[in-house]
């Protein structure tokens, strides 16, 4: 099994990066004897929440923003994020140290309440229910934690012998090689597959905790970034069934988090801020949403505008996205799931090629989605599998905005990063007008850290 390395750089960059301000509260059960930390189902219990609360959703949602077309710089901005939306992809940002620490000291959290469960026997049947729960939503979570590595800094060619990322499952100092894309897959996939069991029995109990909605939609995702159209329509289908789109009129209430709605897993913030487009303690605004973005909306029509953004002039449309509290700025639970996703997954899937292919569904789920998002909604039909595809992404560029998807869609896709010439400005790089689709600075470096800490670790090609 493989084996985790924690190194004195990486916990230092994760104190910039970890949302430690989450309505689970860190535990110190990552920094004390497992002996003394986990003597109760309780305690796991416990171990299972401090885990949640080291999550940085903001990682993802900041590099999939930054690296795109989906912002334009504003002139208040003094650097803020710059060195990422300029493509100076370089292995020491800590951007990119950030996600890589926060990703793998939350696995060890989990990996250390998966070793604490084996030793605890459980007191009665509410406890051993308990336990099997926890133990679903930590596989659940270590594989959700892995897949984001994977999206962030492996390649999408699907040869099961290149190499993605190490799939830790133990809890302990080590230098670990990169493990094949193969072997990777084989153990995310077996997480999935455990947790789903796991929960089923629990159904839908916690948009806080990875549920089996939740894990459902995970494979969903897994089986779409993998081309098992089959797979993908199989598992967004069961969460879809289960779980109903948010309507038109309650849409704006899922970013005030008034309404839990199609939200199937977020992570819950009180008081921390998102500091992607704008600074929290004054007027100063980093990015505004970019014109090619804005322009694809009908600002009449599409509740999303008004949900998502504020316009300040004809030219200046600010992401309002995450700013929906009353008297709390920039503050919003980090929504990592919704069926609105499952949607356009499914869709996708029977948009493909081949023996899965179904262009009447597809468009019936997009006219399904639209309907909830549209005044006056115009159904759609496909008569091509180009033709359903391109409108697809041009979909999710409209309902996932700023949630983390865009950059990993284009990978998915083979498509070139671009900005229009009105989204570029004086102190944007005129190289960022355009990234070409095989540019080696589309899959992001193994951190210099590591690099140095890991004597195992191989550098991404280009870095």
């Amino acid at each position: 099994m493989k084996k985790l390395t924690l190194f004195l750089l990486a916990i230092g960059v994760i104190t910039l990066f970890t949302s430690c301000d989450e309505e689970l509260s860190t535990s110190p059960y990552n920094s004390i004897d497992a002996d003394a930390a986990y003597q109760s189902v309780s305690d796991l219990d416990a171990g299972a929440l401090g885990a949640y609360a080291t999550i940085s959703g903001q990682n993802i949602y900041s590099i999939n923003a930054l690296m795109t077309d989906q912002l334009r710089r504003a002139s208040t901005n003094t650097g803020q994020g710059m060195q990422i939306f300029n493509h100076n992809i370089i292995a020491g940002d800590g951007t990119i140290e950030g996600a890589w620490a926060n990703a793998y000291i939350v696995i060890d959290r989990i990996n250390r309440v998966l070793a604490a469960i084996e030793a605890i026997e459980p007191q009665n049947a509410s406890e051993t229910q308990l336990m099997d729960r926890i133990r679903g939503e930590m596989l659940a979570l270590r594989a959700y934690q892995h897949f984001d590595l994977y999206r962030i800094y492996v390649d999408y060619d699907a040869d099961a012998s290149g190499l993605a990322v190490p799939y830790m499952t133990e809890s302990i100092i080590s230098s670990p090689e990169r493990d094949t894309k193969g072997d990777f897959f084989t153990s995310l996939e077996a997480d999935l597959t455990e947790a789903n069991s796991l929960l089923a029995p629990f159904g839908f109990y916690s948009n806080l905790r990875m549920n089996l909605h939740a894990v459902e939609g995970l494979q969903a995702r897994v089986a779409l970034y993998r081309e098992d159209w089959a797979g993908a329509i199989d598992h967004a289908t069961n969460v879809i069934d289960a779980v109903g789109l948010t309507s038109r009129a309650d849409y704006p209430n899922l970013w005030d988090d008034s309404l839990q709605g199609e939200v199937i897993f977020k992570l819950r913030r009180t008081d921390g801020t998102i500091n992607l487009t704008e600074r929290a303690g004054n007027d100063d605004i980093f990015f505004f949403a970019s014109n090619e973005l804005s322009s694809l909306y009908d600002e009449t029509d599409d509740i999303r505008f008004s949900s998502f953004f504020q316009r300040n002039s004809p030219d200046e449309v600010q992401v309002f996205k995450y700013n929906q509290r009353t008297g709390q700025k920039n503050v919003a639970d980090i929504k990592m799931m919704r069926v609105s996703e499952l949607y356009l997954i499914r869709a996708e899937a029977y948009a493909q090629p081949g023996s899965s292919q179904d262009l009447v569904a597809a468009a019936s789920d997009m006219n399904d989605l639209r309907a909830e998002r549209l005044a006056t909604p115009i159904p759609v039909t496909y008569s091509s599998s180009e033709d359903a595809i391109d409108d697809i992404y041009v979909e999710r560029r409209l309902e996932l905005a700023y949630e983390g998807h865009r950059f990993f869609d284009l990978r998915r896709a083979n498509l070139p990063i671009t900005r229009n010439p009105e989204d570029i400005d004086g102190a944007t790089n005129t190289d960022t007008e355009f990234l070409a689709a095989d540019d080696f600075k589309m899959v992001y470096p193994i951190p210099q850290s590591e690099i140095f800490a890991n004597e195992n670790m191989i550098q991404n090609e280009g870095y």
